[in-house]
């Protein structure tokens, strides 16, 4: 990573969404759930096959903050903004492997206290933090120095058990959503997610 960067700063690529999702990834139990005539992906806690990997809070917390001390100073030197991605979904635990990057205090103590830069910020994937229960109106002025690219997708459920929809018919108000960065002078790149197929 530290390579790459230099190569971006040549290339003048000047946003990463990253995320610290050890072994899991984002995941989904199903593809193909039906909603309105196409297919959507759908995440149920009762679906999820667990693996024999067993990773615990504190070493992802070593290996995140490891992470932050060695990489970070690169992208202060290139001035390329580092956008960390929620837990998708946001539990904290799939099987025996932790997941840090699941609540609002967690994502604070990320970005804010471990490795201060103003090249490390957020991927605001509004999903995510709704499924953590947060009020994403409230943190997108919060967060309005800190959202350095937007993951804009629309869900119906819980962190346990959700289902991607369309834009129109999620529990997000879009438009709201769209209004409120606007009204935060928050001028990033906004990338639809998991999109219907």
């Amino acid at each position: 990573l530290i390579k790459l960067l230099a190569i971006l700063d040549r290339l003048n690529i000047r946003t990463v969404c990253f995320n610290f999702m050890a072994y899991v990834g984002w995941t989904r139990t199903n593809a193909k759930y039906l909603h309105r005539g196409a297919f959507v992906t759908e995440f149920n806690l009762k679906d999820y096959k667990k693996s024999k990997y067993k990773i615990s809070e504190k070493q992802l917390w070593n290996n995140y903050t490891y992470f932050l001390k060695k990489v970070m100073p690169y992208a202060d030197k290139y001035k390329i903004k580092l956008a960390l991605h929620p837990d998708d979904p946001p539990l904290s635990k799939l099987g025996g492997v932790s997941r840090i990057m699941t609540s609002l205090k967690n994502i604070k103590h990320a970005i804010y206290d471990i490795y201060p830069s103003k090249y490390l910020g957020l991927t605001f994937c509004q999903a995510c933090y709704t499924m953590m229960g947060e009020d994403i109106f409230k943190l997108i002025p919060l967060f309005k120095d800190k959202i350095f690219m937007v993951h804009f997708r629309n869900v119906v459920g819980n962190k346990s058990h959700f289902h991607e929809t369309f834009h129109d018919d999620g529990v997000i108000n879009m438009n709201k959503a769209l209004r409120c960065y606007i009204n935060n002078n928050i001028n990033v790149p906004i990338r639809v997610d998991h999109v219907p197929t």
